[in-house]
């Protein structure tokens, strides 16, 4: 896979988005992770955890579940979450290159996590589109944004933010 590298500018609006989504849904951490296991940035309590072979094991479970998804006859997997007794991780895909997971406990719901996630994500993929436009690892999508822009106003707006 090839590598690229956060701009200042980026790095910025991407916590600024984690940081929110730990806020509104009151989760213990946010990762974001390379399809190939690299930890790209993290938000939140991550010091109980080995947050490196988290990042491996987040890609390879993400992975699994997408090759899983495809042998029952769907082409794409919305998210994954692991429920634990103590802990639970949700994962979903962004910008076909980048995972996003959020680490909650009791104080949070799956339901919760899963709407604020799905939120933050189409921020998320924003910033990685354009991102990864001007890394030169895809192709300008002609007229995208402001589709995508003028669709985040609604959704704004119809919550009342």
């Amino acid at each position: 896979m090839p590598q690229w590298t956060l701009f200042e500018n980026d790095f910025r609006s991407i916590d600024q988005v984690l940081n929110e989504l730990l806020e509104r849904t009151n989760a213990l951490s946010a990762h974001l992770v390379d399809r190939s296991g690299q930890l790209i940035t993290t938000a939140g309590r991550t010091a109980d955890f080995d947050a490196t072979a988290f990042a491996s094991l987040i890609a390879a479970d993400f992975t699994a579940n997408a090759e899983l998804s495809q042998l029952l006859g769907d082409p794409s997997v919305e998210a994954v979450v692991s429920e634990g007794k103590s802990r639970s991780v949700h994962s979903c895909m962004l910008a076909e290159r980048v995972i996003m997971c959020t680490v909650f406990d009791r104080r949070s719901t799956l339901g919760l996590v899963r709407f604020r996630a799905q939120r933050a994500c189409q921020e998320l993929d924003l910033v990685f589109r354009a991102l990864f436009e001007k890394v030169g690892l895809i192709e300008p999508a002609p007229g995208g944004h402001e589709f995508v822009d003028a669709a985040g106003r609604e959704v704004d707006a119809l919550f009342g933010e």
